[in-house]
Formats: C-alpha cells, structure tokens, sequence
C-alpha cells in the first residue's frame, strides 16, 4: 500500500465521524498502517469569563479523547490519540502531519462551525497546506 500512517482528523461533527470510519477501513486493508487520531483543542484567546469556559473545553475534549481512545482501541499499538492545543487548528494539524510523518491525512468535509459549503476553513487549508493527500469524509 501507498500509506503507512494516517492522520485522522477529528472534530466531533458528523463528516468527522465519517473520516474515521474511512481511516479504520483503511487501516484494516493495510495491517501494517498506524493510525494517529488527533482532536485540536482551540484555546480561547480571552480574559473574560476565561476560567469557566476553559473548564467547559477540556470537558468536552476529555468526552472526544475517550471517543477517540475507544476509536484506537482495537489497533493497539498501531493507533494512538493526540489532543492538539492552539489556536489555528489548520496549522496543528499540518504539522501534526509532518511531525507524525504520516502519509495521508483524512478529515470531515466541514467541522462544527455554521459554514456552509463543501468544504469548511479549516478542511480547506489543511488542503491546501498539508504535503500529504487529504481524503475528504462528505
């Protein structure tokens, strides 16, 4: 097979979802594929009300980290879960992949934002920034 390691790019939205049932299929054709599972976590860049809201995100990252974890599972050590933080989730991503040296990454069309369109802002960077293909979930 033409990969080794897949990115898996995960948001909590339904393409997301989509995007690691493509990655497990994948990982499944190829026994020999890792899959690295990464979650950004995007920091609030507040002051106001920043205790409380900081508190609201690593709850819910905790629950998406449990999912992802539950999603690795059954690879073993062929699969682990990064939770990424910072406030450009494109740009995580992007050197998540280089750093990971994976060979695809595969993500949801569009994340959890109210933008409509095929793709979403963050999809369409890692697009067009990453050095690997991106497998697009619709």
């Amino acid at each position: 097979m033409w990969y080794s390691k897949i990115l898996v790019a995960y948001d909590g939205s339904k393409p997301a979802d989509r995007a690691i049932e493509i990655a497990c299929d994948m990982a499944r054709e190829n026994p020999g594929a890792h899959l690295v599972f990464a979650h950004v976590l995007k920091l609030v860049d507040s002051t106001f009300g920043e205790t409380g809201m900081n508190q609201i995100l690593f709850e819910q990252a905790r629950d998406v980290q449990e999912h992802l974890e539950k999603a690795a599972r059954p690879f073993g050590e062929r699969a682990q879960v990064k939770m990424l933080k910072g406030t450009s989730p494109a740009t995580l991503l992007v050197n998540c992949c280089k750093d990971e040296a994976c060979d695809v990454v595969v993500m949801g069309s569009r994340g959890m934002g109210g933008v409509k369109g095929y793709l979403g802002s963050v999809s369409r960077s890692v697009v067009q920034e990453a050095e690997a293909p991106v497998v697009i979930a619709k």
